[in-house]
């Protein structure tokens, strides 16, 4: 009879109260490639009570892109990057419709992010362009002020980046006091 050594996977956890911080953090910052490992780093980091302090970088392809490449990088078009409008709007869609409520829900916390800043800004003498998205929450994060006796206020900060070199994405999410 075979072992099942498969790792169990958690559910996200849905938060309603703040707990306590712990006394050893051991959340660091951390790259990813790929969204799913991405997502799950941040359920993971919740479940642990470190939700408040993550500095977590990912750059990835959309799934826009991949299905329309069909996993084969050999089939970016030149076309599919940040002066594409609608390169642009497809991920501005991603982010809006996929990616903001993912991390709602794998951290289980009800962040409010407003979107800050966008825009096309040219690098490198012009050579070079970066599309962003800078979006905040400073607010409660649907907790009461109550619930904040027992642990401080944090920040949560997402910054998103893609450039007129290729359709590859990064974002930067931080959380910190």
């Amino acid at each position: 009879m075979k072992k099942d050594n498969n790792k169990v996977a958690l559910e996200p956890r849905e938060l309603t109260h703040l707990t306590s911080e712990p006394k050893v953090r051991n959340a660091k910052e951390v790259e990813f490639d790929s969204l799913d490992k991405f997502e799950e780093y941040i359920k993971n980091e919740s479940w642990d009570d470190e939700y408040d302090r993550l500095k977590v970088h990912l750059e990835y392809l959309p799934p826009f892109i991949e299905h329309e490449i069909h996993g084969d990088e050999e089939n970016i078009k030149p076309q599919m990057n940040a002066l594409n409008k609608k390169f642009r709007r497809h991920l501005h869609q991603h982010l809006t419709k996929h990616l903001l409520p993912q991390i709602n829900k794998m951290s289980g916390i009800k962040y409010n992010f407003k979107e800050i800043d966008e825009g096309l800004v040219p690098e490198h003498n012009g050579l070079d362009s970066v599309y962003r998205w800078h979006y905040n929450d400073d607010g409660n994060h649907g907790f009461d002020e109550q619930d904040y006796k027992c642990r401080s206020h944090w920040k949560a900060q997402l910054d998103v980046i893609c450039n007129s070199n290729g359709p590859y994405v990064h974002v930067d999410f931080v959380c910190h006091p």
